[in-house]
């Protein structure tokens, strides 16, 4: 009972705030925990005649690889994975043929997780090359493991693996697919 009274309050907190700030048009909140008995998935606002709904897709950007670099580490907490492994131990030949080759020299075996994490793989960005994609054919749609191939077979790397920080989406892509 006293979970159900705490979960309502949050909602109710969440909704009020929501509601009170005038620059907010719309805010979601997801708050799950086993142990209290909380499971809370919620939408409040709109904007322009369109409600907030958890259903809705919602473009996180690179927020996403605040979460990605979290779970990565916490696989490395547990074992499960260090970050100078190189990422060909994680991911299968569909992926690690050739994806890094650079003036002549194949790099694709010397990428570790240190290099995703820390942008500096030497990969090149696939994300507005696709971007462009869709905005041309509304129908288009990729897997990150998709955009993967399409990077390695239609762009050139930027450096070597752990000589250049280069901000790239790619990085991030590999490292899902490896959690």
């Amino acid at each position: 009972m006293k979970n159900k009274s705490m979960q309502a309050a949050i909602e109710s907190s969440f909704r009020k705030q929501v509601r009170k700030d005038r620059k907010v048009k719309s805010a979601f909140l997801l708050v799950h925990s086993e142990k209290l008995g909380i499971n809370l998935n919620i939408a409040e606002g709109s904007a322009g005649d369109i409600r907030a709904d958890i259903n809705q897709p919602n473009h996180m950007a690179s927020v996403g690889k605040l979460f990605t670099a979290t779970i990565i580490s916490i696989l490395y907490e547990r074992g499960q994975l260090d970050f100078s492994d190189c990422i060909a131990k994680y991911l299968g030949s569909d992926i690690m043929d050739r994806l890094h080759v650079y003036r002549g020299i194949d790099y694709s075996d010397r990428i570790t997780v240190r290099h995703l994490l820390m942008q500096t793989s030497g990969l090149n960005d696939v994300f507005f090359h696709l971007l462009k994609k869709m905005m041309k054919d509304t129908g288009f749609r990729i897997t990150p493991e998709g955009a993967v191939i399409w990077g390695k077979n239609n762009l050139k790397p930027v450096a070597a693996p752990g000589v250049k920080h280069f901000y790239t989406d790619t990085n991030y892509y590999l490292l899902g697919l490896i959690m």
